[in-house]
């Protein structure tokens, strides 16, 4: 490997470096202060709406004490390809076979996101070839609420709604209730929504291959031996922070460290808190139980956090009726009322229709729901919020509820 010695954040435009495996090809950029370096690199692997350009802060923040690699594997960032027929599994080995061809040291990969499934997979499958794992977001997707979202997604993509698609995957990824807590900037959640909205034809069937790797990802049933640490935002709905928790308590050997006031972007929201985790981290020093915006879970706490995220408070009009775009229509009652989700009791049919579902409650505009399980005349819900009015107007509802609550308390 020879690293380019002169980074500057424009070059993360340049065009990368490619490694063709086989019928794949592979796309790098490597960096170092030194050209010839046989130190252990980080490598960088992004999540689905990231491209190299993404990382200019971080590869700065790394290069005084480690080289660095970002990598895009086939249909990632900027790597066009598409692989309808690899599995996450299979995408991991890749990342083998290029440490191999390249004759890489053991590698630091810090896997984001989507990337944080191939990074975690890597660690298990070739435990020889990772010398530390850093992972932020998640996404092993083996809570109904995330899959049944996602699929959503897939649904109406094929469908052709690109802009419902957009307006709900900015509300899993930026949760719009803590934006004064993150910090988020409108100008930045406009900017991704434009993005999400743009989408090429190619970009969402790459979107749609790598969304189906992960719902058909059965979960792992190894975890990385490695020196591992999870960061996880303390406000993140997306990929809760208990299930971050949870994946590091079945680790040999893990940290996870919450990050305050992050959600899904928490490495980019609170970058600072982050780093004072990942520099130790990374160069093998002992982490701080505690630094400014980030504290340390100690390892007995990890499979004991709470996992209901949010406030569900019971409406003070209960009356609802849930409706179905088959022209179905019945009496409910509302009985928690939250922003991600609700619980509603009912006589309905036994069999439901997985899509086409409308809730009218109170004075709230129509809100699109998706079932999610049954009990008796009980049924909890989720929201997909496709429609930016209506997901205004419940906030506003369930923050106005919160309070209430919290002064009666």
């Amino acid at each position: 490997m020879r690293y380019r010695t002169d980074f500057a954040p424009q070059h993360l435009a340049d065009a990368p470096c490619i490694v063709q495996l086989g019928p794949w090809p592979l796309h790098y950029q490597a960096f170092s202060q030194h050209s010839d370096d046989r130190r252990e690199p980080v490598l960088m692997l992004g999540g689905a709406f990231q491209s190299f350009r993404s990382f200019g802060a971080e590869v700065q923040e790394l290069l005084p004490r480690h080289p660095v690699i970002l990598l895009d594997l086939p249909s990632q960032g900027g790597n066009l390809q598409l692989a309808p027929e690899l599995s996450l599994e299979q995408l991991a080995d890749l990342i083998a076979a290029f440490a191999e061809e390249l004759q890489l040291p053991p590698l630091m990969p810090i896997g984001l996101s989507y990337g944080s499934a191939l990074a975690a997979l890597f660690a298990v499958r070739h435990p020889q070839r990772c010398a530390r794992l850093l992972l932020a977001g998640i996404t092993a997707f083996g809570r109904p609420g995330a899959r049944r979202m996602l699929e959503e997604g897939l649904d109406l993509l094929a469908e052709g709604q690109v802009l419902r698609f957009a307006q709900g995957a900015l509300t899993g990824l930026i949760n719009p209730l803590r934006l004064e807590e993150t910090g988020i900037s409108l100008t930045f959640r406009r900017a991704l929504l434009r993005q999400m909205q743009r989408l090429s034809p190619q970009d969402v069937e790459r979107y749609l291959q790598n969304s189906r790797r992960l719902l058909d990802f059965p979960g792992f049933g190894l975890h990385p031996t490695c020196p591992t640490l999870v960061l996880a935002g303390e406000y993140d709905h997306f990929t809760q922070p208990w299930e971050h928790a949870g994946f590091a308590a079945a680790c040999a050997d893990a940290d996870c460290a919450l990050i305050h006031n992050g959600d899904h972007l928490a490495q980019f929201e609170q970058r600072e808190a982050c780093a004072s985790f990942y520099r130790p981290f990374l160069q093998g020093t002992a982490l701080p139980l505690a630094s400014p915006g980030a504290t340390r879970l100690a390892r007995n706490r990890l499979d004991h956090l709470e996992r209901r995220q949010e406030p569900r408070v019971a409406p003070l009009n209960r009356r609802g009726r849930l409706l179905h775009v088959d022209g179905g229509e019945w009496t409910v009652e509302v009985s928690e009322l939250g922003f991600f989700g609700g619980l509603l009791q009912a006589d309905l049919p036994a069999e439901l229709p997985p899509r086409g579902w409308r809730l009218q409650a109170g004075e709230l505009p129509p809100l699109d729901i998706l079932p999610l399980r049954r009990d008796g005349d009980r049924l909890a819900l989720v929201f997909p919020h496709t429609d930016a009015e209506a997901s205004e107007a419940l906030a506003a509802q369930v923050v106005q509820a919160d309070s209430r609550a919290v002064a009666y308390a």
